[in-house]
């Protein structure tokens, strides 16, 4: 009994060792499983982390290398990839409130780095197409310098056709976005960006909603002292091409500053690359002068003077395009540059004649032809030496061929060669090429060689019989559009007084030339010459148009007596009896 006792208990003692073992090895192997895999699974992490980390820094070249990636991956895709990227998409969110360097965004935060990863990827777009995705996908991210970019870059590839064919930015809703990015942000923009967004519209033919061109305009009012060279003309050359309602305005409050950031009269004018300090350049003074003479407004005396001095001193800084510009602003604003300008520009016609375009020939030899030339018969003499294939008369549009037969004609260079070859490429053209000022200055050029040329009985020189035609139509209609002034009413009167009885815009015996007061029994026209038959700088200075109606009329046989203005209000400011003694004076001159 005792052994079966202590057997059973020997077996008892034995299983619970067993047991014990057992349970021991069993925790012991759990344990090391459990740290394997632990550190596998740390390793399979890490792992996973660094292929993530790889695949963040690959798609940050890849966007940084290729925009259109947006485009492909769709806007969730990008936006997911954005928030994917951990710091910078929560910058762009705003809630980086600690940058102590950024930019306004829509009252929100957008740090430096932000602004030129997406300035890298505009820039980086290789078509209009790219940076329009990229304006879909990202717009809501840009900054003011994001949002300008994204305006002068698709203008630039617009002008390198690198957008569709038939792509219009007013039907395009991505253009769109981008003006509605462009209000948003509009306090932040600084005249940079304001002048790149407003030149941008003008290559792009587009005018935004809600004139944001006039609240653009508004602010740039407001900063007038911050405008430099670059940014002065192309805001003038926009708004001039857009003709939008501000333009004459802004032309008014920016003309000053082209004076203020012009050299001193003892420098000189340098070309775009080689001008320092914010000065203008031979570039831009000559765009912006251009500029200025198509709005009609003028920028002051001071600045055409000094104009006419750098023209002098260097004109070999200007380009052939910057002495056209140049010459023409000088003729539309009636400003005499000077007899030693007059040959600087003739001079350089001569010499530099391949760097010419045709519209440039064009306008340099009609603005010389305001003035006459320079003095000793300067551009006859021109006309008379150059070979008509230098001004490629076939490739000049109909305007430009209008102008430079005028000009030939108006200095009298009517039995050169470069005269006879561009009345024989009137024969290549229609008459319906020509525009009504065309048609006119061609009539006249014709009238002018039967009236002043003095073979003109054996001339060799026959224009098409649509001049005759339709020319004299146009010309006509300035003799009709006549309104009386003031002044003429005043010197009639005074003409009356003395006895006579003269008739007003009395038409010559052929019909072409009108003149102001006639005294048909003594063939004596008197001409009352305002402001504009005069050049603006030189009070006694006739224009060169004024001289050739004078010219035109002796030659039909009227004795010709003018009145200008500034003379007469003197006298007629001083009473009747001087006014009367004055008239008498001056018709006693030619023997009425």
């Amino acid at each position: 009994m005792t052994r079966g006792v202590l057997a059973t208990s020997s077996l008892r003692r034995l299983a619970r060792d067993l047991r014990d073992r057992c349970a021991a090895s069993l925790s012991t192997s759990s344990l090391a499983r459990d740290a394997r895999e632990r550190e596998g699974g740390e390793k399979s992490r890490a792992r996973d982390d660094d292929a993530e980390n790889a695949s963040a820094q690959r798609g940050a070249r890849e966007r940084a290398a290729f925009v259109p990636r947006y485009r492909r991956d769709g806007e969730q895709k990008a936006r997911a990839n954005d928030s994917g990227r951990g710091a910078s998409a929560t910058r762009a969110r705003g809630r980086y409130e600690g940058a102590s360097e950024g930019f306004a965004y829509g009252g929100e935060r957008v740090d430096r780095r932000l602004s030129t990863e997406l300035n890298g990827e505009i820039t980086s777009a290789r078509t209009g197409e790219e940076i329009l995705e990229h304006v879909r996908v990202r717009s809501h991210l840009y900054n003011r310098v994001n949002c300008a970019t994204a305006w002068h870059r698709l203008a630039k590839k617009a002008r390198q056709r690198l957008l569709p064919r038939a792509w219009e930015a007013g039907s395009d809703a991505r253009v769109m976005d981008l003006e509605a990015t462009t209000k948003r942000l509009l306090a932040t923009f600084q005249i940079q960006n304001l002048s790149n967004f407003a030149w941008s519209c003008a290559v792009l033919k587009y005018k935004p909603r809600d004139d944001l061109l006039g609240l653009v305009a508004d602010r740039m009012e407001q900063k007038v002292d911050e405008f430099y060279p670059q940014a002065l003309t192309n805001t003038l050359w926009a708004y001039t091409v857009l003709k939008h309602p501000r333009a004459q305005r802004l032309a008014e409050i920016l003309a000053p500053v082209i004076l203020s950031k012009l050299p001193e009269p003892d420098k000189e004018l340098m070309q775009a690359e080689s001008a320092t300090g914010g000065e203008f350049s031979t570039q831009t003074v000559s765009n912006a002068l251009w500029t200025l003479s198509s709005l009609g407004v003028h920028p002051g005396y001071e600045l055409l003077d000094r104009l006419a001095i750098f023209v002098v001193k260097s004109s070999q800084n200007f380009k052939a395009q910057e002495l056209s510009n140049s010459v023409w602003a000088f003729a539309q604003f009636a400003h005499h540059p000077g007899n030693e300008a007059l040959r600087t520009f003739e001079r350089s016609l001569l010499e530099r004649r391949e760097e010419y375009t045709t519209q440039a020939l064009a306008n340099t030899t009609i603005g010389l032809s305001v003035f006459g030339g320079s003095e000793d018969d300067g551009l006859n003499k021109l006309f008379n030496d150059v070979t008509p294939s230098w001004f490629r008369l076939s490739e000049c549009n109909s305007q430009d061929l209008s102008n430079i037969t005028w000009a030939i004609a108006s200095v009298g260079a009517f039995q050169s060669d470069l005269y006879k070859a561009a009345v024989r490429e009137l024969f290549r053209r229609d008459s319906m090429d020509f525009q009504l000022e065309g048609l006119k200055m061609l009539f006249h050029a014709r009238l002018m060689q039967h009236d002043f040329d003095p073979e003109r009985e054996t001339v060799d020189v026959v224009y098409p019989d649509w001049v005759a035609e339709f020319g004299r139509s146009a010309w006509l209609q300035q003799t009709e559009d006549t309104r009386v002034s003031t002044f003429q009413k005043e010197v009639l009167e005074t003409v009356k007084s003395l006895g006579h009885e003269p008739t007003m815009e009395e038409l010559t015996d052929d019909g072409l030339l009108s003149m102001d007061i006639c005294l048909k029994d003594k063939r004596v026209a008197i001409e009352c010459d305002g402001p504009s038959h005069f050049y603006t700088n030189l009070t006694e200075g006739l224009t060169q148009k004024t001289k050739l109606r004078d010219k035109a009329l002796a030659v039909r046989g009227w004795k010709v007596v003018t009145v200008p203005y500034f003379e007469w209000q003197v006298e007629w400011g001083a009473g009747a009896v001087s006014a009367k003694s004055y008239i008498e004076k001056k018709l006693q001159a030619v023997g009425a």
